[in-house]
């Protein structure tokens, strides 16, 4: 029987000595791309390094597939196409290596779909890591992430640092790819307008906490952001205000897309994610939570 959601955390914490995961809850559903939004530090790689059970949780649980990340952590990798910000190969290894190595550990490993993104991605097969660019080298980690035909992948920062035209080039294929197999995507990035581009559903940590998970498209819907001056926006009804931001006297305000406000508004737009975050980040909520 297949499950509701295909990660479900609850009341997930990890501890450090000057950062915590609190108590994180989160269920992402079937065949969503999910970007995972924050600030530097805000604690998204260690959620996914939990999720792939690469450092030890202090409490909670995950589950992936319905089934324990720990206990049936073999069983869970195999439909888990995973990358991050560095490459894990030996930089001695060409593709032709690697791709014998993921045969013995993937028993869904498909050379025929390795050797197509190789070279949709004009990947030399014969080159060492060590002789690949950045973005080549991501290239090559994601054909390795989505050559056993995996279920969900969780990539973490996998566009930082690279030129537009390869990240384009990297959403793209992604997207496709999520349409055609029905896949989930769990898809961390401090790069906002990747996510405008591709993303279902943010969820959003701030300082180890999760403030929200919600679709983009009912963010968008159900919000709109309004810059005013000061006189402005003391016409507004305070109770309509969701966020608010004041910078040198322009205010930069989140209210619901239904609200009345006043005609002279400066600016009036669809949030981007970057707006959103900006102003859960640097602004006062009005309000406890997003409706």
């Amino acid at each position: 029987m297949k499950m509701n959601y295909i990660v479900d955390i609850s009341n997930l914490t990890k501890n450090y000595s000057n950062f915590k995961l609190d108590n994180i809850n989160l269920r992402i559903p079937y065949g969503r791309i999910v970007g995972l939004i924050g600030e530097n530090g805000a604690g998204k790689t260690t959620l996914i390094s939990l999720m792939l059970n690469q450092i030890k949780k202090d409490n909670g649980s995950i589950k992936i597939f319905g089934e324990d990340n720990i206990k049936e952590e073999n069983k869970i990798k195999q439909k888990i196409g995973f990358l991050v910000d560095e490459c894990c190969f030996h930089s001695c290894l060409n593709a032709k290596d690697i791709r014998k190595i993921m045969r013995s550990i993937y028993t869904q490993w498909n050379d025929a779909e390795f050797n197509s993104l190789l070279k949709h991605f004009n990947v030399d097969s014969s080159k060492k890591i060590s002789e690949l660019s950045k973005g080549m080298k991501n290239k090559l980690m994601l054909a390795v992430a989505m050559s056993h035909s995996p279920s969900l992948l969780i990539l973490d920062e996998v566009t930082s640092g690279l030129d537009p035209v390869v990240r384009d080039e990297i959403l793209l294929l992604l997207k496709d790819y999520v349409q055609q197999r029905q896949i989930t995507v769990f898809f961390s990035t401090h790069i906002t307008s990747d996510l405008d581009k591709i993303a279902d559903d943010l969820a959003f940590i701030h300082n180890g906490k999760l403030i929200f998970y919600e679709p983009l498209q009912k963010l968008q819907k159900d919000y709109i952001l309004l810059k005013c001056s000061k006189d402005v926006y003391q016409r507004i009804n305070k109770e309509d205000i969701f966020i608010t931001f004041c910078r040198e006297n322009e205010y930069s305000l989140l209210i619901r897309s239904d609200s009345r406000y006043p005609n002279n508004i400066d600016v009036i737009s669809t949030p981007t994610i970057d707006d959103i975050m900006l102003l859960f980040i640097k602004g006062d909520l009005m309000h406890d939570r997003v409706n």
